[in-house]
């Protein structure tokens, strides 16, 4: 008897257990900065698209190297057969013919060198070395992005913040319009507009919310993955300091790092081979050919077999005159790499002045901050002295709600600028062509 009223009540526990885990909640994803970006490396279709063009360009510049030094090869053979019979010729007869078989195969190098096969293998070089500035200021790119919506997550959060503080201090004053009211000090109109003003409060409290789902969701198309259907918790803060950086060093670190400069220069030089190997169709080439083979004929009950020797040709070509398509060659690749000597110049000044702009920008955000963090105390001051003075009967309704919509409006206009400072400086890393902090 005791040992199933043991088990029994094990077994009441086991069940109690199991209901309480099962109605546990599921603890909310977390997602820090560094994660978000790993992630996007690895699922960005827009990414991913250019990531790919590296391997064909790598291809194109170990087939340039080797064809430096390596010659092609053919390998053909060949077979043949024809049975017994007779053939007529006319006016002579019919004659019997015998079976016939033959049988070869040929194995063939070839080389040739020439002025454009060296100058391939540096527009190859530079081809590759392009590619990959491509990839980096995609990557850029895509990390700015990443780094964009992420602070436009924490911003939407902390503004659902602001709405929640929001609505609890329209609570507060509705409940004390109430009470004013409920011992004769008050007016019906007090009561109904902060009751309006509670309602307009939780309404900007479900808007807020939803921007913030919404911004999620954006990330996640970002980074090229389902967005989970739980709300996600940022781990990452972002601390407003002085800009450590000078205008100068920036200048010179984006005049030698920024990808989309880089990838321009790296053009420039894949175009100054291009008018190298448009100019080397003016030299001479070396050429050289190497055969060797086997055949085998039988006819009737006769087999012969023989081996060609090795046949060994060698050569130089000089092109002598081609209806001036060289020149024509020559000057169109002369002109692609002007007009990219001229691209590279106009995105120096462009790199030059995005950089300017966004540190003008960083250090105004900066400034901003100040200048916002002194409203919100000021503001909070107000409110505190104007809800004293309501609660005592010495200040009005209107004056209070007056102060309460200022520290809202000062809250928010906080907490944009402080997004606002580390937006700028996502901009300035992109100007820059590398992460700052």
């Amino acid at each position: 008897m005791r040992l199933r009223l043991i088990l029994g009540w094990l077994l009441v526990l086991s069940l109690v257990a199991a209901i309480g885990y099962a109605q546990t909640p599921a603890p909310a994803p977390t997602l820090s900065l560094a994660e978000a970006l790993t992630i996007a490396r690895r699922n960005n279709p827009d990414y991913l698209q250019i990531l790919n063009n590296r391997n064909p360009a790598s291809w194109e510049n170990r087939a340039a190297f080797a064809s430096l030094f390596v010659p092609t090869a053919d390998l053909s053979g060949s077979y043949y057969s024809s049975g017994a019979g007779n053939q007529s010729v006319p006016g002579l007869g019919t004659f019997p013919v015998s079976a016939f078989t033959n049988s070869q195969w040929a194995l063939n190098f070839n080389y040739r060198l020439s002025g454009r096969t060296i100058a391939n293998k540096g527009l190859a070089s530079a081809n590759l070395a392009a590619t990959d500035q491509d990839i980096a200021g995609a990557l850029v790119q895509l990390e700015t992005v990443v780094r964009t919506q992420y602070l436009t997550i924490a911003e939407a959060q902390a503004q659902v913040g602001v709405a929640r503080r929001s609505l609890e201090r329209a609570n507060e004053q509705f409940n004390l319009a109430q009470a004013r009211y409920t011992v004769g000090q008050g007016t019906l109109i007090d009561v109904r507009r902060a009751e309006v003003d509670t309602g307009s409060a939780a309404v900007n409290l479900l808007r807020a919310d939803q921007n913030s789902e919404n911004q999620v969701l954006v990330l996640y198309q970002r980074l090229g993955v389902q967005a989970p259907s739980l709300a996600v918790t940022l781990t990452d803060s972002f601390p407003v300091v002085v800009p450590p950086w000078g205008m100068d060093s920036l200048v010179a670190s984006a005049l030698e790092l920024n990808p989309g400069l880089r990838s321009l220069r790296s053009r420039q030089a894949s175009a100054r081979w291009g008018v190298r190997a448009a100019r080397s169709e003016f030299l001479p080439s070396l050429f050289l050919s190497a055969d060797y083979g086997r055949n085998s004929l039988a006819r009737n009950d006769s087999v012969f077999r023989g081996t060609n020797p090795w046949d060994v040709t060698i050569g130089v070509s000089l092109p002598l005159f081609e209806g001036l398509q060289r020149n024509a060659r020559v000057s169109v690749a002369q002109e692609q790499e002007s007009d990219l000597r001229q691209q590279v110049r106009a995105r120096e000044l462009g790199v030059r002045a995005e950089v300017v702009a966004a540190f003008h920008g960083l250090v105004a955000a900066y400034r901003a901050v100040g200048l916002q963090a002194s409203n919100q105390r000021a503001s909070g001051e107000a409110l505190e002295l104007a809800t004293q003075r309501y609660r005592v009967g010495s200040g009005s309704f209107l004056e209070q709600l007056d102060a309460r919509l200022a520290t809202d409006r000062a809250d928010a206009d906080y907490t944009s600028a402080v997004y606002a400072y580390h937006r700028s400086i996502a901009t300035l890393e992109q100007a820059v062509g590398r992460p700052l902090r």
